[in-house]
């Protein structure tokens, strides 16, 4: 009688938590569901970005960069430590200056910091992403 009812718990405790996973899964938004694959892409569509200045010191204020393969008709975005810092229609195989001055976690030692570049289908900075990249650059204490 022992084994009957611990089986039958086992299988209702199953049946059960498969059901809740389930239930979870569909109730997320689908937009949540795409924000999280982009997140975790670590490269989408052609390209790519070059660090002019892959180390700087902690008294370094600028990034130099350069693109290749890039869609120069569209709007880029470029973001460094996670603050939006650039908007504009770049070259390739042109370098830019990134001004890094004022953005707290740029000059970080404790972990490689990243610059990412992004442009969307609608040239704003919410649309859908079809570009991304990112490289970190390494900053020392001077």
């Amino acid at each position: 009688m022992k084994k009957i009812i611990g089986v039958s718990f086992i299988l209702f405790a199953g049946i059960t938590l498969s059901g809740c996973s389930g239930i979870i899964e569909s109730s997320l938004d689908p937009s949540d569901k795409a924000d999280f694959e982009i997140a975790t892409e670590q490269e989408t569509g052609s390209g790519s970005i070059e660090l002019l200045t892959p180390t700087i010191t902690t008294k370094d204020h600028q990034l130099e960069f350069r693109t290749e393969g890039i869609d120069e008709n569209k709007v880029t975005f470029i973001s460094v430590a996670n603050k939006k810092i650039f908007e504009q229609k770049i070259k390739n195989n042109e370098s830019y200056e990134l001004t890094i001055e004022d953005i707290k976690d740029a000059h970080r030692t404790d972990y490689e910091p990243k610059v990412q570049l992004w442009q969307t289908a609608d040239d704003t900075e919410d649309g859908d992403i079809v570009v991304f990249k990112q490289v970190r650059y390494t900053v020392e204490k001077d």
